[in-house]
């Protein structure tokens, strides 16, 4: 598992649960009602749809470097807390035309919450899914009318997991918008989440082509001084201006990683009767990653008859600044899975940091046309400016360096006033994943890599309260894993090509349903898969995924909402040589929605259920290990507007 995996799968469940929706909206915010599509969107803490910003069309955008905060460029380290966030909406597909300046692998835009007129105090309260606990406060502080207001919050969480430990995290932030016009406004905001006790989950490897044996997942068998304890922190601003209508967008950000000790707790050798023949835990202390980036985008739009045009030039960069390596690799010698096996804590030696900087600029014209009842254009091009320095203990390495171009063109055309046909090329420069902690350099970022993707489809709007759209995309890039010596590397070319289809919309009064499946055709190709070395698909790739979430609003009782969520999964290789599948599996989760008033105040209770048939399910890693999925589980939570 890569050190953004490790830290980035944890700190996003940390953010989710320590959220809370715009203020004034608290009790009303529903992922559902408002999703367009079910191509990803969250609202809150809630988040569904077939992609999210961890995974889009097989590949992940937070490892390829496309997020954005109010559409402008953002690189993050670490995850933003929704104490800053109205949610998160994925622009894929359809959904990303008329976006300047796509990327390959969809792009997650965030927005910032904006205070409003009135002071609310949104306060929470939840229990579980596996004993966890939460309890959040905010408020929205109004100083000038609509010119100047604030947000700030609060919240603390004992986040049950999947493998039975309480993980600790404090999260807290804030903005301040400043709008003296509607030509003008400026937001500044700060938010971090403090990692204050998270204990590593085992990670198992097999000595074989078979499956771990199986355990009682609500049961923590790691090591408990195996933790991470660290911080991640997301400061910035975001401004708009009018000028003479010359449209002014500008974001600067700063992003922090940085965490006292990490551990990885690996299970080599594993047998089918849970013995482990090797038990490693690898112990890195004082590891960072610090970014500064941001983007400065000038428009200008004019109109011809039923013509929109606009005019853009960008200019966006980052630099980057890493310290990894000198990992302390603790030999507890034969174990077993599935049970406690307690160790004291051994005395760690560690050695020297290996430190990397990126440097990274972009910058270029675009153009869009928008014409009425006809369809629309956008392209755009990029001049690219990249350099990456690593200074290992050996020594400095080459600097590599890109100065190509990147471009995109997409297009819309409108059929009729319910049919739109779409297509697009895009080009980009993305990061790789970062190396897992079984390779031999784990840790290592290797240099940005040269990514394309096509894609076409149609969205047809069935009536005025539900739409559809239909998709195929071709997305390619190097494919980088563990080559037969354990060094994470090139090794080739993955194309994934595909079709997605999504349903969402009002399909009975009272009733919304957001669904939707990808068909994935996952290809790997080069050295390794000529050699007979590895297969052609990759670890833990479904073709095909399907999800479907419904909201019933009770029409002879509209406080009460009965909510449904269903995901299935094609079956998946669970080894690099293809010759074990992770069978196919479906889950459900059944839930209510409670709304009421108590005096003047709207409250909210919410009940769910998730995995309520209890399926028992592995998740294989690219690197080869064997994770379990979650239990039943359940949620109860209590919110209120004030």
């Amino acid at each position: 598992m890569t050190q953004n995996q490790r830290y980035g799968s944890a700190l996003f469940l940390a953010a989710t649960m320590l959220t809370s929706p715009a203020f004034a909206q608290r009790t009303d915010d529903n992922a559902v009602s408002s999703a367009e599509d079910a191509f990803g969107k969250s609202v809150g803490d809630e988040q569904i749809g077939l992609y999210n910003p961890g995974l889009v069309r097989g590949f992940s955008p937070e490892a390829a470097g496309n997020l954005r905060i109010e559409g402008l460029y953002f690189d993050q380290r670490g995850s933003l807390t929704d104490r800053l966030l109205d949610g998160a909406t994925m622009r894929v597909g359809i959904s990303a035309q008329g976006y300047p300046f796509p990327a390959p692998t969809g792009i997650a835009d965030y927005a910032l919450r904006k205070p409003g007129q009135e002071f609310i105090a949104s306060t929470a309260i939840s229990y579980g899914p596996f004993g966890g606990r939460t309890f959040e406060l905010d408020t929205q502080l109004p100083l000038s009318g609509d010119r100047l207001g604030m947000t700030a919050g609060i919240g603390f969480s004992k986040d049950g997991t999947t493998y039975g430990s309480l993980s600790e995290y404090m999260g807290y932030g804030g903005s301040l918008r400043y709008a003296p016009s509607k030509k003008f406004e400026i937001q500044p905001f700060w938010g971090r989440i403090d990692v204050r006790d998270e204990e590593a989950m085992p990670l198992l490897f097999t000595s074989g082509d078979f499956f771990p044996q199986r355990y009682k997942r609500t049961e923590f068998h790691g090591q408990k001084w195996a933790k991470n304890i660290g911080f991640v922190e997301n400061y910035g601003l975001v401004s708009h201006a009018n000028l003479d209508g010359f449209e002014l967008d500008f974001g600067l950000f700063r992003s922090l990683n940085e965490f006292e000790k990490s551990h990885s707790d690996l299970m080599f050798d594993t047998d089918a009767n849970g013995n482990v023949g090797q038990r490693i835990i690898v112990a890195d202390r004082d590891d960072y990653s610090r970014s500064t980036s941001g983007e400065v985008r000038l428009s200008r739009a004019f109109v011809e008859g039923q013509r929109r045009h606009k005019l853009i030039a960008s200019v966006r960069g980052r630099s980057l600044k890493r310290s990894y390596g000198g990992s302390a690799l603790i030999d507890l010698g034969a174990s077993y899975s599935g049970r406690e096996d307690f160790r004291p804590e051994p005395i760690a030696s560690f050695g020297p940091k290996t430190f990397d900087s990126v440097s990274q600029m972009n910058f270029g014209p675009g153009y869009e046309l928008r014409w009425q009842k006809v369809g629309e254009f956008s392209a755009g091009i990029q001049k690219l400016d990249y350099s990456k320095r690593v200074e290992t203990p050996g020594g400095i390495l080459p600097e590599t360096k890109d100065n190509g171009w990147l471009y995109s063109v997409n297009a819309a055309a409108y059929l009729s006033d319910t049919v739109a046909l779409y297509g697009g090329y895009t080009r980009g420069l993305e990061e790789s994943d970062v190396a897992p902690a079984n390779a031999i350099n784990r840790n290592e970022a290797p240099p940005a890599i040269r990514t394309e993707q096509k894609d076409f489809g149609v969205r047809w709007a069935i009536n005025p309260k539900v739409s559809m759209v239909l998709g195929y995309f071709d997305v390619r890039k190097p494919y980088f894993n563990l080559d037969t010596a354990s060094r994470f590397r090139e090794l080739g070319a993955i194309n994934h090509r595909g079709v997605e289809l999504s349903v969402s919309g009002e399909i009975a009064p009272g009733l919304r349903v957001v669904a939707g499946t990808v068909y994935l055709d996952a290809e790997i190709s080069g050295e390794e898969v000529d050699l007979g070395l590895i297969g052609s698909r990759p670890v833990g790739g479904f073709r095909l995924h399907t999800i479907a979430n419904a909201n019933w609003t009770l029409p002879w009782h509209k406080p009460l909402t009965l909510t449904a969520r269903f995901e299935r999964t094609s079956d998946r290789p669970a080894n690099v040589q293809n010759t074990l599948f992770i069978p196919a599996r479906w889950v459900g989760s059944l839930g209510a929605r409670y709304r009421a008033e108590i005096g003047k105040v709207p409250v909210l209770a919410r009940f769910n259920v998730d995995n309520i048939l209890n399926t028992w399910g592995w998740a294989a890693g690219g690197s080869g290990f064997f994770i379990n999925n979650g239990a039943r589980r359940f949620l109860f939570s209590l919110a209120a507007d004030i």
